[in-house]
Order: C-alpha cells, then structure tokens, then sequence
C-alpha cells in the first residue's frame, strides 16, 4: 500500500480541494489585475507597461523555483499540512501588504516575497499524493487540481468587479482575508498521517530514514530523477511556460480589444472566470481517463488540440471571437498538469513525493518565470498579438516532445 487506508484521505482531499479554492479567489482578487494597478502606480508608457508587467509576472516564479524543494524536503521531514500553512499565512501576510505599495518597485519586491513563502497548490497536492491510493492518484489530482480553477474563476470574477468598486487597494484587502480564512480550515480541519516508508524505490534508503539529515535527503534526489522522470519534468517545464506566456498580457489585450480602459477590469475577469471553469470541468473530466489509458498518449493529443486552436487567436477581430477561440483551447489544455504529476506521482514512494513536489514546481516555475520575460520581449518588439501566435509555435513543439516521450515508453514495455 503507497498511501494512507481508511477514508482519511477522502477528506484531506475534499478540505485541501475547499481550502485551495479559498486560497486562489483570495489571489484572484488582484493579481490577475495587476498591468492595471500598475497603471495606477503612474506607469503608462505603453513599452514600459509590458516590460513591468512581465517583470512582476515572472519574480514570484524565480524566488518560488528556489524555495520549493528546500520546503519539499522539510514537508517530507515535517509533515505536508505545516507547508500548507506557511503557504497560506504568506499569501495572505504579502497580499496584504501590497494594499500600502506605495510604487511599482515595492510591489515587485514583495511579489519575489510572495514567491519564496506562498505555493498553496504545490504543499496541497504533496499532500494530496502521499495519502492517495495510486490507482486514484490521476483522478484525485485532477479534482484538486480544479480548485485551483475554480478560485481562479471566482477571484477574477469578483475581484474585478470589487476592483471598480472598491479600488484595487481594498481588493488586495479582501484577498488577504479570504487566504487568512482558509489557513483557519487546514488547521481545524485536515488530519495528516505519515505514510511508511517504501524500501526498494530509488538508490538511497538512507535518505528516506527519520534521522536523515537535509544532506542526506538532497542525495537522494540523484535516485528520485530517473531518465524518464527527467523527460516528464521537461515536458512540465514547457507546458507551464506555454499556459504561462499570454495571461500577463491578456488584460492589456482586453483593454486594446475594447479600446478603453474603463470596464476592462471586469471585462478580464469575466474572462478568466470562463477560463478558469473550463480548466475546473477539464480537470475532473479529462484527467478521468489517465486512470485508464497512458497519460502521456492523452497529453500529446490535448496539446496538439491546443496547438490548433490557439493558432486564430492573434488574428481575433473581437473580443467575442477572442475570448470563445481562447476558453475552447483552454478546456483542451486544463487536464494537462494533473497528468503529468499523477505520472510522477506513482513512480515515487509517497514518503518521498513532497521532495517531488518541491523540484516539480521549481521545473515548472522556471518555465513561469521564462515566459513573461519573453512575452515582454515579443510583446514591445512586435506587439501583444504575436505572444498568441508565439504560443501555438510552443504548443506544436511541446505536442511532439509529447509524443515522442509517449512511443519511447511504450517501446520500453514491449521490449520488457
């Protein structure tokens, strides 16, 4: 047995999955705002404004990839719930303090905060994933995993609103309050039971023994990576850098699409609510069938769909025909990540998965921190238009990595 028995982990997964929802609205709130509260700051050079949006979009990416495995190995040491706390409490310290930011400078240094202390959703799936059955990993996975999309269609959808209404300084407010609320519920309500340890998985037992030192843990990483699990962390690392790459800009295309700035707060999230929803259906609907058939045959088709779809989206006329292209492919690409983490999931001993969920988010943070800095770059030299048909460009080329980590692994079991 991998993971906990009992019922236990039904109801760390249905209190992780409220809390994560919690967590996310209270992001949502501003965050997906910010190239508007940047304007707010004093910034409106139309070049400047894309280079400070890719900038605060990438700095919690950098701070949060160095940080992450340090606070996987002390989950593994520890316990996952601790990590869930510290994770929330920081969210909801920073989201607070940028209510005061008195300049686009000190919010990019308490986003770099932000980074090195936050990570809800990588603590809640190590959690997740050390007390799951292996054969519910990919559908468990999945409905925490659209958590994340759920809070990420409420908060931008309220916050926008909330945004016009109250300021975005006030939002920042509310945001903290509801990540504050939802610390509360993982202390009362969910329940971690260390799973044992699993003899026979990598090359380093010692490593995973309670007396181990963090030296001991870092060692046992060279027996965690395998080749295989290195190719899957590759394909992360381009698939969060492709669903990364257009949403710092997509407020700013919103408001060029609409041709104003008034009502484009709400206009975005209205947008990012329907995103979110499509990627929360695709989570529980999608990631059902890697249960079933080979996951990464299952990626290679979703991304390859994606790379379809995303192709009309730099040539929309409108922001109608822009936002139905855009939440259409979004459905097809939401299971993705869910996939590629119950892969990983189930080759690694689930006293050792927070070590993996700490380098999983730091291969895939460098993929979020790479992306605005190159769509800033694309975006100033040939216009926002071009980070879209960048992004089918990097679906194509992720779609084939995809298919070729697929046939490799099949041609493995048949030769074995």
């Amino acid at each position: 047995m991998d993971a906990i028995s009992g019922s236990n982990w039904k109801r760390n997964l249905y209190v992780s999955w409220f809390t994560q929802i919690l967590a996310l609205t209270g992001f949502g709130f501003v965050f997906p705002f910010l190239p508007f509260f940047i304007q707010e700051l004093g910034v409106t050079d139309p070049a400047e404004l894309r280079l400070w949006t890719g900038l605060l979009s990438s700095a919690p990416a950098l701070s949060m990839g160095v940080m992450a495995p340090i606070w996987g190995l002390i989950a593994d040491r520890y316990g996952k719930k601790p990590m869930i706390l510290r994770a929330m409490i920081g969210g909801a310290a920073v989201t607070a303090a940028m209510s005061l930011a008195p300049s686009v400078e000190a919010v990019f240094v308490l986003r770099i905060v932000q980074g090195a202390f936050s990570g809800t959703m990588a603590a809640s799936a190590a959690l997740v994933a050390s007390q799951t059955p292996k054969a519910r990993l990919a559908s468990s996975l999945g409905l925490l995993s659209s958590s994340n999309f759920i809070g990420m269609s409420l908060g931008p959808l309220v916050g926008g609103v909330a945004s016009e209404a109250f300021g975005y300084r006030n939002s920042f407010v509310i945001g903290a309050v509801t990540l504050a609320f939802g610390s509360l519920l993982v202390l009362a309500l969910i329940h971690e039971e260390r799973p044992p340890a699993e003899p026979g998985h990598g090359r380093s037992d010692t490593a995973r023994t309670p007396g181990a030192t963090t030296m001991d843990r870092l060692r046992g990483l060279k027996g965690l990576i395998t080749p295989s699990m290195l190719t899957l962390l590759v394909t992360l690392l381009v698939i969060r850098f492709v669903k990364a790459l257009p949403v710092p800009f997509l407020p700013l295309h919103v408001q060029a699409l609409r041709g104003t700035l008034d009502g484009s707060a709400s206009a975005t999230g209205m947008l990012s609510a329907a995103r979110g929803a499509v990627t929360a259906l695709s989570a529980v609907t999608i990631t059902r069938l890697g249960d079933r058939i080979p996951k990464l045959k299952l990626v290679a088709w979703l991304v390859a769909i994606g790379a379809v779809l995303s192709a009309p989206l730099a040539f929309a006329p409108g922001l109608w025909s822009f936002s139905i292209v855009l939440v259409v492919g979004t459905y097809f690409l939401g299971g993705i990540e869910p996939l590629i983490q119950a892969d990983l999931s189930s080759r690694t001993p689930a006293n050792r998965r927070g070590l993996l969920f700490g380098v999983q988010t730091t291969v895939g943070n460098v993929g979020w921190f790479l992306a605005p800095l190159f769509g800033s770059a694309v975006s100033i030299r040939y216009g926002i238009p071009s980070v879209f048909l960048s992004l089918a460009i990097f679906l194509v080329v992720t779609a084939v990595l995809a298919s070729w980590m697929a046939g490799r692994r099949r041609s493995v079991a048949v030769g074995s």
